[in-house]
């Protein structure tokens, strides 16, 4: 306070001071200009004419255009008035001449001398000079002007002829600008020299006065900092004050009371009272650290589960928090005092066993654990049943550290979760090679999108009536230098789970309309083509407008372009959101399948209500159909629900010539499989094509159909 006291004093007396001096300065210099004006009027016998501004300063000094050459020439007569100018002034004067040919102003008079008497050097005004543009465009220039290294407060006049022709300039100044402002920096400099004085001398005696007075603060620093470390300090001093520092000691000495209660807070689950996620990954640091001597050893068991989100959807989370509840008491009965149980999150428990080197333990445990907790739970809300499932990793065997150790368990747990039903499973390598495995394809499929090592094969759909070609399916193949040809099988369930698929599906959308176009273009007979669109893929909301915007680039008319959906785009879906999304999409004109009908969701109703034009039906209801009556009547009555519905009827997975025949019989629009060929490059389909006619026509299939077909007709 004392400091910014003395600035702001200081710093108002500095600026009236300032403002004082620029004053001076400037009546000063507007004093010198007039005089100068004047004074080379009259001297000269009113050859020169100054005209002055309504302020009173001249702006421009005209002469005579037929004299002006014969005035700005050396004379002793200018140089005597220009020595009395700069005497009046206090100052410098000097005079100088336009040259158009250089495009500067040459001195000719000047009141500066060399020190040893002789005339001083020549000097110009040219461009770069701060009175340059002005001068040069007619008018007066006042400020700071550079003189041998220093700048002084100076004021030019231009001089011009009665038409305005620019012919010199005379300049007249006040002394040096440092000068002029030698009282304002002699006053800053005092009161900066008194400002360190004063800050010195109150940083010392506050100084002194703070460390006596903070003597206090500090000791109950030194309690806070016990109190941090977990260490009980026996009593809190200065509580008897009546002061801040008596507030202060009563605060600490409730945080002593509270420090338990917050102990407990940090390291329990507030539903179950087990140890929650910090505890849990406290306990296991520590059991690894205990393990690395060699003489402590355990079993680390993940349970949750299946399907617990269920249980809190259905009769809300209050239910689930007693569920968790009675699963805690039931997991603590079974494990004993012993274990360390932890609930990290939602339904998972994680629990550490002792000396537990070769997992028998665990396993007998997990045993019961599955048996307990298996047994349906009695609410008031009613029965509840849950499946638990387990993964056990063995410390230190499995993992050294407590991240690894805790991903260990997880893999087995979620190795023990794909099996149907309750199960436990213990950590082994190939479950983490899985996981790594899985990886690797992630990132070599993430640098094939990216180098477009994909590519699309193509299957025929043809028309089992006559063999013709009706349209052509888009299947994504991932041929690698070093692993081979990778199958979809084991790169798109990853694709599915990491969000790949949406990279991949825009990719085949895009390669397949290219390549129609490209058919298109050269006259070939395709039909149609077919591409596979995933469920997460069909559900985002710029869908439409990506196909759209996708035929348009390529130029591929719409009905050119058919897009596959399976059954499992209903799953979690709205039916009134996936009506919307197929509506945007028949709006567009592309053509709709639903693929792989009957082997999943399977909805009559939804199938009647949305724009379906193409119903393909799953592999399982022709496979076999020609040797067996009742399945070849199943396949018989989808084939005949779908043509009643209006809709195209495409049989998938032909294989054989009895199952291709059964197509014929029971009049499918279309079939693929591999009896009519497996998918294969864009070059190669008319070739495929060409021999799978040449086996129709040698096998008389064709033509056993069209006489039974006539016979019936």
């Amino acid at each position: 306070m004392v400091l910014c006291s003395i600035g702001l004093v200081s710093g108002l007396a500095y600026l009236d001071l300032s403002r004082s001096t620029q004053e001076n300065a400037t009546i000063r210099l507007d004093r010198a200009a007039r005089a100068a004006a004047s004074m080379l009027h009259y001297g000269t016998n009113e050859s020169f004419n100054p005209v002055f501004a309504d302020s009173g300063e001249p702006i421009v000094i005209r002469v005579s255009e037929a004299s002006a050459k014969e005035l700005l020439q050396p004379s002793e007569k200018l140089d005597g008035l220009i020595e009395t100018i700069g005497k009046t002034n206090q100052g410098a004067a000097n005079l100088f001449s336009w040259s158009s040919e250089t495009r500067s102003f040459d001195r000719f008079a000047t009141t500066f001398s060399h020190p040893k008497g002789e005339r001083p050097p020549a000097f110009s005004i040219s461009e770069g000079h701060p009175a340059f543009a002005s001068l040069s465009a007619g008018q007066p220039y006042a400020g700071n002007v550079p003189v041998q290294g220093r700048f002084r407060l100076a004021y030019l006049t231009p001089i011009v002829t009665d038409g305005g022709k620019l012919v010199g300039a005379i300049a007249v100044d006040v002394g040096w600008a440092d000068d002029l402002t030698l009282a304002e920096n002699r006053l800053k400099t005092r009161m900066a020299s008194a400002a360190i004085v004063i800050l010195f001398a109150v940083i010392l005696v506050g100084g002194l006065f703070l460390r006596f007075e903070l003597r206090p603060l500090r000791r109950l620093a030194k309690t806070a900092d016990e109190l941090a470390t977990g260490t009980q300090p026996k009593r809190i001093p200065f509580t008897d004050r009546r002061d801040e520092i008596g507030d202060l000691a009563h605060g600490l000495e409730r945080v002593t009371d509270l420090q338990d209660k917050l102990h407990k807070l940090a390291y329990t689950d507030p539903v179950t009272t087990a140890g929650n996620r910090a505890r849990y990954f406290s306990d296991l640091s520590e059991a690894l650290q205990r393990a690395r001597s060699g003489t402590y050893s355990a079993s680390l068991i993940h349970l949750d589960f299946n399907g617990f989100a269920k249980v809190n959807d259905t009769f809300g989370q209050q239910v689930g928090n007693r569920v968790l509840l009675q699963a805690y008491a039931r997991l603590a009965n079974i494990f004993g005092p012993s274990a360390q149980i932890a609930r990290i999150s939602a339904d998972d428990f994680c629990i550490l066993l002792p000396f537990d080197s070769k997992g028998a333990i665990a396993e007998d445990y997990a045993v019961q654990a599955i048996d307990m907790l298996s047994v349906p739970f009695q609410l008031e809300e009613g029965e509840i049943r849950v499946e638990p499932s387990i993964g056990i990793a063995l410390l230190p065997q499995d993992a050294e550290d407590a991240e690894t150790a805790h991903r260990m368990a997880g893999l087995a747990l979620r190795a023990a979760k794909r099996n149907a039903g309750a199960r436990y499973e213990f950590f082994s390598p190939p479950l983490n090679d899985r996981v790594q495995s899985e990886m690797l394809t992630e990132t070599l499929l993430r640098a094939a999108l990216q180098t477009r090592q994909l590519v699309l094969h193509y299957q025929p759909q043809v028309c089992p009536a006559d063999g013709r070609l009706i349209g052509l399916e888009a299947l994504l193949r991932w041929p690698h230098e070093k692993r081979g040809l990778i199958p979809p099988g084991e790169f798109i369930p990853i694709a599915e789970k990491t969000g790949l698929i949406l990279d991949l599906g825009q990719y085949v959308l895009e390669s397949a309309c290219k390549q129609a176009a490209e058919w298109r273009q050269a006259g070939f007979e395709f039909g149609q083509v077919s591409i596979n669109v995933s469920p997460l893929q069909f559900r985002q909301s710029n869908f439409a407008d990506t196909v759209r915007q996708t035929l348009n680039d390529y130029g591929l008319p719409a009905s050119y372009l058919c897009l596959e959906v399976t059954e499992n785009v209903f799953v979690d879906t709205r039916e009134q959101l996936v009506l919307n999304i197929l509506s945007e999409l028949q709006q567009i004109g592309v053509q709709l399948s639903l693929d792989d009908f009957g082997s999943g969701y399977s909805s009559l109703n939804y199938l009647h209500r949305l724009p379906f034009q193409e119903l393909k039906i799953d592999r399982a209801f022709i496979s076999g159909a020609d040797t067996h009556p009742q399945r070849e009547q199943l396949f018989e009555a989808i084939v005949r629900l779908g043509r009643s519905l209006g809709l195209r009827v495409i049989a998938e997975g032909a294989e054989t010539a009895g199952e291709f025949a059964l197509t014929v019989t029971h009049h499918c629009d279309g079939l693929q499989g591999y009896y009519c060929s497996p998918a294969v490059p864009a070059n190669l389909i008319q070739s495929q094509l060409q021999s799978f006619r040449a086996t129709l026509k040698a096998s008389g299939i064709m033509n056993d159909s069209d006489r039974s077909s006539k016979k019936r007709a």
